[in-house]
């Protein structure tokens, strides 16, 4: 990490931009403000869970049709996405087009589980099948997937075979890789466990929420360094862990917050943003964890993501009936956009950004590629 406890420096950080505005239907054919302009260019889309029919499900509905996590390759080639079928997919980022399919959970799997088990997770019976999150190893070699009932799987991307299973007695909301290949961390009641990617080992249970026993972790960011990890969940805490010694060494709390479903650092990693179930986005400084911004602007926020450059924090979630995405400029937090970019008023479930490709899934059970575009207008 960059050396995030040398120096006070940090505290004297302000990211500076070039304002823009941002379409706000999300597309190409429209800019708010004259002097620049910026807007999410619709690229293609694919449809992942085969039951969805347009126009038939509106809005936020618990039918487990859904895509629930999207995550580029390191390279930015591939994407990795899965549906409420059990399947998960690896797909050619320039076109859409479905390369690998790979089997996570079938009926016939939840069917063997203690039905107690089955009907305790986050949408019982419906979400049994749901594959939760899933993502890359940094070399390209291996496929890592986790979901509501069967754990983690880990699958060779070269033949598909299925190499190692580390079965979970919990659901697996989220997952992260550090870039740097050493671990792999997933979320679990209570904590974050960590593997040694290069044995698959397991090295560490990372507490979470001490004095809340329901307490679920959501979602795992690393540097990318891997030096410094970042847990967040229901409790309401995002937890700032350095590796070396695993060793909790900040801690910023969302006041009755929800849930937090997603944290991520920012690209120069100065700033750790996350979105709650509340409908808050906020963000604080990463070597002291104080507070730098925090707005309500949803009913509720599956996912938070920057932009490439630093310049943009993409939140995206549901509000006013549909699902939205809120787009904040950095420099000065103001809110530039609100497309609304999914199918039937879906909620968004997951953003990742690569270079200046950004991909958004939800329950209308596609996955969607956006390209930022900017242009100067004289």
């Amino acid at each position: 990490m960059k050396a995030i406890y040398n120096s006070l420096i940090f505290f004297f950080l302000i990211c500076f931009t070039i304002p823009v505005s941002f379409a706000q239907d999300g597309k190409n054919k429209e800019s708010v403000s004259g002097g620049a302009s910026f807007w999410l260019e619709p690229l293609w889309g694919t449809q992942i869970d085969p039951r969805w029919k347009a126009g038939e499900v509106i809005g936020d509905v618990e039918d487990g049709i859904t895509v629930e996590f999207v995550e580029f390759s390191a390279d930015g080639n591939l994407l990795v996405t899965g549906n409420g079928q059990g399947e998960a997919f690896v797909l050619n980022a320039a076109d859409g087009t479905i390369k690998h399919t790979f089997t996570y959970i079938t009926e016939e799997e939840v069917s063997r589980l203690n039905r107690e088990l089955v009907s305790n997770i986050s949408g019982g019976f419906t979400k049994s099948l749901e594959v939760e999150c899933g993502a890359f190893t940094p070399d390209g070699r291996f496929l890592v997937l986790g979901g509501n009932l069967n754990g983690i799987k880990i699958f060779d991307l070269n033949d598909g075979s299925l190499i190692k299973h580390v079965e979970v007695e919990n659901e697996v909301d989220g997952l992260s890789i550090s870039s740097d290949g050493r671990f792999l961390a997933y979320a679990s009641l209570r904590s974050a466990k960590v593997l040694g990617i290069k044995h698959w080992e397991m090295l560490q249970n990372v507490e979470y929420g001490k004095d809340s026993k329901g307490s679920v972790v959501n979602s795992i960011h690393f540097t990318a360094d891997g030096n410094f990890m970042v847990i967040a969940g229901n409790a309401g805490n995002v937890m700032l862990v350095n590796t070396k010694g695993w060793n909790t060494v900040g801690d910023g709390l969302i006041p009755d917050a929800t849930s937090i479903k997603s944290v991520r650092f920012s690209p120069d990693e100065r700033l750790i943003a996350a979105g709650n179930g509340g409908g808050e986005v906020t963000v604080w400084r990463t070597w002291d964890m104080s507070l730098v911004f925090q707005f309500s602007s949803m009913v509720y926020i599956e996912a938070v993501a920057w932009s490439s450059d630093g310049r943009y924090l993409i939140a995206g979630g549901r509000d006013d009936g549909e699902g939205r995405v809120r787009v904040f400029r950095t420099s000065d937090w103001q809110m530039v956009g609100n497309p609304s970019v999914l199918a039937d008023g879906a909620s968004i479930e997951y953003i990742d950004v690569h270079g200046n490709l950004v991909a958004i899934v939800g329950e209308d059970a596609h996955i969607r590629l956006f390209r930022i575009k900017t242009k100067m207008e004289y």
